[in-house]
């Protein structure tokens, strides 16, 4: 019955309740407990001790005789189980001057810390006090934590929603917008509600996180490797976005460009490929390249590589469960290569279709979207292809799926 020894508690922030009908018990072991600084009090029976823990939230810790005239320690201990907020969770520990199997099976089923058989020692029982009161307080600390981290994750929520909810909002009031000004007031709004959004959703669990590690000193190991695990996660994330986000303003009028070279399309879609392996194994969705391995590519081979990465990523998210996703590459005229990604989605809306490259589209910018992301894929791909004088172009397949088509420069054209 007895757990392994838990680390010394601070009886400051506990209270023993000792529970027995023989007034002599109760006063002798409670002032006991009192000389070695523990507080202590007492109660008669099960209802004035179910009073008493009602009454005050720092009792932790109960002492109580199995056998009692009105009520058992067992029925005690099986209405403490009942109460199931661990932010007021409290150890039982049982008294018996007969233990049997059947008393030892029936205080294992009440979750007692530990059963004591009489006579015992007043020494026995403060240790096994000692060792209680320190599993009753960690499991209300990590009530506390949990149910801080709980609140954080709420507040979160509430924050994206309204975010979301303006940002379709914005949606609506900006669709009307034809003109080469009103596009770009509308590119420049997207972008700061955007960024208030996807940059802030990430930040929540660092800062959140961050906060619950730098106030909780005593976490173990455990929770603070988790917490550290979760904290990189979302850093990534960030960082991914920010890196995208970058690029699109970059690579605005066709300008941005970095240091031109060469690579071949093979290896520039192995590595794409490679990149997104586990994304896609983690929906049995298979990535397959092929296409001929003397075709190249010139121009700035970094974003051209981050621009099919979108396009592949896309197809990926949109493929069901067992699908697969195609590479394909191919030379189109001396001066031109073509890259080609298909998926077995359910192809390309005209929604996307008619503002191909504006930054933050999506089809659904709803709460409830199953697209994840800020919508800046094929706004990248498609100002790097016009960056480099070539070409996107998207079109749902006859028979199901999307195909992309990202027409870039070959060796000697850039």
């Amino acid at each position: 019955m007895s757990e392994s020894p838990a680390p010394e508690a601070d009886l400051r922030a506990a209270r023993v309740l000792v529970v027995d009908d023989e007034r002599a018990i109760v006063e002798s072991l409670t002032l006991y407990l009192q000389r070695l600084g523990i507080e202590a009090e007492g109660a008669a029976g099960v209802a004035e001790a179910q009073a008493r823990i009602a009454q005050d939230p720092s009792i932790c810790v109960v002492v109580s005789d199995i056998s009692m005239p009105d009520r058992t320690g067992l029925d005690l201990a099986g209405a403490m189980l009942a109460q199931t907020d661990e932010l007021r969770a409290i150890e039982i520990i049982l008294i018996t001057g007969f233990a049997d199997t059947e008393i030892a099976i029936a205080a294992m089923r009440a979750q007692a810390f530990d059963l004591v058989k009489k006579p015992f020692r007043f020494a026995e029982i403060a240790a096994v006090v000692q060792r209680a009161a320190g599993s009753a307080l960690a499991r209300r600390a990590r009530a506390t934590r949990d149910a801080e981290i709980h609140n954080r994750t709420r507040v979160a929520d509430e924050e994206r929603q309204g975010l979301l909810k303006r940002l379709v909002e914005s949606e609506h009031g900006l669709q009307h917008t034809r003109t080469a000004l009103e596009h770009s007031e509308r590119a420049r709004y997207n972008l700061l509600t955007i960024v208030s959004h996807e940059l802030r959703s990430p930040l929540i669990p660092i800062i959140g996180f961050a906060e619950v590690i730098a106030t909780s000193p005593g976490l173990p190991v455990e929770e603070l490797k988790e917490y550290a695990n979760l904290i990189r996660a979302s850093g990534h994330s960030l960082l991914k976005l920010v890196d995208v986000a970058l690029d699109v303003v970059a690579l605005q009028d066709r300008q941005g460009l970095g240091p031109l070279s060469e690579d071949r399309a093979a290896a520039i879609a192995q590595r794409v490929a490679s990149m997104l392996k586990d994304s896609a194994s983690d929906r049995r969705i298979t990535i397959r390249p092929d296409g001929p391995g003397e075709v190249r590519v010139r121009g700035d081979v970094a974003r051209i590589e981050r621009a099919l990465f979108q396009l592949v990523d896309n197809a990926v998210k949109a493929s069901p469960s067992g699908a697969t996703v195609s590479i394909g590459w191919e030379a189109r005229a001396p001066e031109w290569t073509l890259f080609t990604v298909r998926d077995e989605g359910p192809g390309i809306s005209p929604e996307v279709l008619a503002q191909l490259g504006i930054p933050f589209l999506q089809k659904d910018m709803s709460h409830s979207r199953d697209w994840p992301g800020a919508g800046l894929g094929l706004a990248l791909a498609w100002r790097v292809a016009e960056a480099h004088g070539g070409e996107l172009s998207l079109a749902t397949r006859p028979e199901g799926g999307c195909e992309a088509r990202l027409r870039v420069p070959a060796s000697g054209k850039a």
